[in-house]
């Protein structure tokens, strides 16, 4: 891996934002009949909502707006704002589309693709339980991929989108809590207009955006819950971390959705898709194994935590 140390709260805040992504399919089911685009604007405009009381309770609205000032953010603010639009769209779109194992291998696919990323362009080591973990991943893949003779375009925009939008946080260096908030704020009037024309269990156009009955609205703010906190601990981890790194944890996400999905919301799967699962699966418990005996060296030794 790198020669820095791995931060533990880097590791804390992966796991968590993993093991809280993967409940939002599940939770989305509550929103049916609801079209995928509809939720995904609610879950912008709610989450804007969320973060600006947040914001202005603890007194960091105008620092967090401080980058708009320099116009040379705006480019990749403007990037980063679409980039992570469109993922959202396909993580509430699949799940209410029956799509949700597509959802489920496009995460097991994104893994392999930080891993390459963090070796070949961040110059990033592998230790050898690491490489087991890679290796069993990549066969269970090629599997999946060699059995559905493709790829969905779900799993497309996952592999592609995610990396670019990592690499672009990396690179643009702005503060977690802000960047999140102004990327949510370029979609907002997007997210507005849709909501109004939407209508969707109105039968047609809103005359606003809360034109909803409470139970909705309820709902609607727990997207926005469920949404930021993972999404805000996803981007602060992706700081402290290794990319290849990071890439192995977030096995756990496809890992869980995959649970859920076939014990909870009772989506079917083949038997030639065992095998890829359970490869899949061994593969991320070398991954554990391994952050668990770093965790406990760092602990041992007190090494100081990566910046």
């Amino acid at each position: 891996m790198s020669t820095q140390p791995q931060s533990t709260s880097g590791l804390a805040l992966a796991v968590s934002a993993f093991t809280l992504f993967s409940l939002m399919p599940v939770y989305l089911q509550w929103l049916h009949p609801l079209s995928g685009y509809t939720v995904l604007f609610h879950r912008i405009l709610w989450t804007n909502l969320l973060l600006l009381m947040v914001l202005a309770l603890t007194g960091n609205l105008k620092n967090s707006l401080a980058p708009l000032i320099d116009l040379k953010q705006w480019p990749g603010l403007i990037a980063g704002s679409i980039l992570i639009g469109i993922q959202w769209g396909v993580f509430v779109w699949a799940p209410l589309n029956n799509q949700t194992l597509d959802l489920s291998l496009g995460y097991f696919l994104l893994p392999l693709i930080m891993v390459v990323l963090g070796k070949w362009i961040y110059k990033e080591t592998l230790r050898i339980k690491q490489w087991i973990a890679l290796t069993l991943a990549t066969i269970g893949v090629g599997i999946a991929y060699w059995q559905s003779n493709g790829l969905s375009m779900v799993v497309i925009l996952i592999i592609v989108g995610y990396p670019l939008y990592l690499m672009l946080r990396r690179h643009q260096r702005l503060p977690t809590f802000a960047a999140f908030f102004i990327e949510n704020l370029i979609l907002l009037p997007i997210a507005i207009i849709g909501i109004m024309l939407a209508g969707d269990i109105y039968g047609g156009p809103l005359p606003h955006p809360f034109a909803y009955e409470l139970n909705w609205i309820l709902l609607f703010l727990g997207v926005a819950v469920l949404g930021s906190i993972p999404m805000l601990c996803y981007i602060a981890a992706n700081k402290r971390l290794p990319m290849s790194l990071l890439g192995l944890i977030s096995y756990l996400e496809p890992t869980l959705i995959f649970i859920f999905a076939y014990f909870v919301i009772g989506e079917n799967l083949p038997p030639t898709q065992v095998a890829t699962y359970g490869l899949i699966g061994a593969g991320l418990l070398f991954t554990l194994w391994d952050g668990f005996e770093q965790w406990h060296i760092q602990k041992r030794y007190s090494l100081p935590p990566l910046n």
